[in-house]
This record gives structure tokens, C-alpha cells and sequence, in this order.
């Protein structure tokens, strides 16, 4: 019979193993950014998670009646952007947990945030360079 410290160590091992295994790049920036992304993933974590949250707090989707005029005269149709595999972006693609904007041509812009139609009452809003990486400075994802 295993004494109960021998069990703990046996446990804590295994656990360790299982965790190491799932860490691992998300697949959605080893897409958009090759190399870079696994390198950062090692040898720069925050850089690293300043990728992720790019991806993950870039967006949100609001009302179009919550959007003022001068936003509503921003706003683009989804139509502009589609995938490889010519689908439009939908608002299911922007709710999804697994959303990659990059896959529909979707970059941040400088100096003002994108507008994107998702149907007559949902918009897509991405922000701007200067306020992502505001937001990631206060974020827990900064690790600095």
C-alpha cells in the first residue's frame, strides 16, 4: 500500500503533466502570426498576451440605437468581410469564443475605432490601436 505522501507526490506529478500538455499557443495566433506567436508564447509572455487579448478584447457588439451620429456614419456592411472561405461575417461568427478576426481581413486601425454592420440591430465595434493597448496596460492580462 502507497503511504499518503507517496499518493500526494504521485498526484501532484500526474497533474503537472496534464497541465504542462494543454499549455500550448492558441491555434487562432499561431494562424495569424506563425512563429512569431510560439516564440513569444516561450520567451515573451506579455507580448504573448498582449496577441490573445487582441484577439479576445479588441471587439464588442453593441445595439446600432446605443452608437451616436457620428459613429452611425462610420458603420461598414458585413458584406465587406468575408473568410477564405467566402462566408460574411455574422453575428454568431463575432459571438463565437473562438472568433478570429483576422480570418475576415479585419485589422485595427490607428486612429479610430471599426464599425461593422452585423444585421439591422447588432454592430460589431472594434477599437482603436491607442485604446487596445490602453485597456491591455489596466488588463490582468499586462503581466509587466
Amino acid at each position: 500500500m502507497l503511504s499518503k505522501s507517496c499518493f500526494l507526490v504521485i498526484i501532484a506529478t500526474v497533474l503537472s503533466i496534464g497541465v504542462n500538455a494543454q499549455e500550448t499557443p492558441d491555434f487562432r495566433l499561431v494562424k495569424n502570426r506563425g512563429a512569431q506567436a510560439e516564440k513569444a508564447f516561450v520567451h515573451n509572455r506579455n507580448g504573448y498576451n498582449y496577441f490573445l487579448f487582441e484577439l479576445d478584447k479588441s471587439h464588442f457588439v453593441t445595439e446600432r440605437s446605443s452608437l451616436t451620429q457620428e459613429e452611425l456614419l462610420l458603420v461598414e456592411p458585413a458584406a465587406k468581410y468575408v473568410n477564405a472561405e467566402n462566408q460574411v461575417l455574422t453575428l454568431e461568427d463575432a459571438q463565437s469564443p473562438v472568433f478570429n478576426f483576422y480570418d475576415y481581413g479585419i485589422r485595427l486601425q490607428r486612429d479610430k475605432r471599426t464599425f461593422i454592420a452585423l444585421d439591422d440591430q447588432h454592430v460589431l465595434v472594434f477599437f482603436s490601436n491607442p485604446e487596445l493597448t490602453q485597456l491591455f496596460v489596466n488588463s490582468d492580462f499586462n503581466v509587466k
